[in-house]
């Protein structure tokens, strides 16, 4: 893996973090507040936030800001994290449904804000600092940092329903090759990177060993984990 796919890797494991906004109330400060995050597929963190929270009122007053989120730890000096910075911009319409069914799928609880003054926003890169442990540290572009555009996302659907129809001792065998004794699994997103599975209620996150871009290669992909699982 490459410095930019590892640290993408990383951000989608991780579902909270802190968000540092611009102060308007208070010029010059920032605000630091925890919000909830789904990764989009090209690696942005799509978060559903609150038009009366004092950080969306930053985010309206100045758009750029810094996620850092990183891998629990007793030792959180040593355990890999990033400070991700970008500019928080509204879903658009386009991407709107697809954005909120994903997002709903790792996050049920949030299915009643939906209701509320909560919007969709994402979160577009401009740099990332990526540190994977204890006194390593380095800069990634957006450039390197966002996966390449692929058919995968428009697949997905047909791919979580196939897998969870047809395959559920496949998605219980991935848990238990990850460490996870699970009784039920069900698949809840896949992306170039990965995918992600609701096991006996808590997401746990699988990685792909290389990069797929479409539902061919992804089905290989699995295969070759269920086989391997087998083994």
């Amino acid at each position: 893996m490459t410095p930019a796919e590892n640290v993408r890797r990383l951000v989608r494991r991780q579902r909270h973090g802190v968000i540092a906004t611009q102060s308007e109330r208070m010029p010059g400060f920032p605000y630091a507040s925890f919000i909830e995050y789904v990764a989009d597929h090209m690696g942005r963190p799509v978060m559903l936030i609150s038009a009366l929270a004092e950080h969306t009122h930053n985010i309206h007053y100045h758009a750029k800001l810094s996620l850092v989120a990183g891998e629990p730890a007793d030792n959180v000096l040593a355990a890999p994290r990033f400070t991700y910075l970008g500019e928080a911009r509204l879903v658009p319409d386009e991407d709107l449904h697809a954005c909120r069914e994903r997002y709903l799928r790792y996050l049920p609880h949030v299915a009643e804000y939906l209701s509320l003054d909560f919007a969709f926003y994402r979160i577009e890169p401009q740099r990332i600092r990526s540190i994977p442990g204890f006194g390593a540290a380095l800069w990634v572009s957006a450039t390197d940092y966002l996966a390449v555009s692929s058919h995968l996302a428009d697949a997905e659907p047909a791919i979580l329903e196939h897998m969870n129809r047809d395959h559920a001792d496949a998605l219980r065998a991935y848990c238990r090759r990850a460490g996870i004794d699970a009784q039920e699994a069900v698949m809840v997103g896949i992306d170039c990177d990965g995918f992600d599975l609701r096991a006996d209620g808590k997401l746990a996150r699988i990685d792909f060993d290389h990069v797929v871009l479409d539902a061919h290669q992804a089905r290989d992909a699995l295969a070759q984990m269920a086989e391997r699982c087998r083994s």
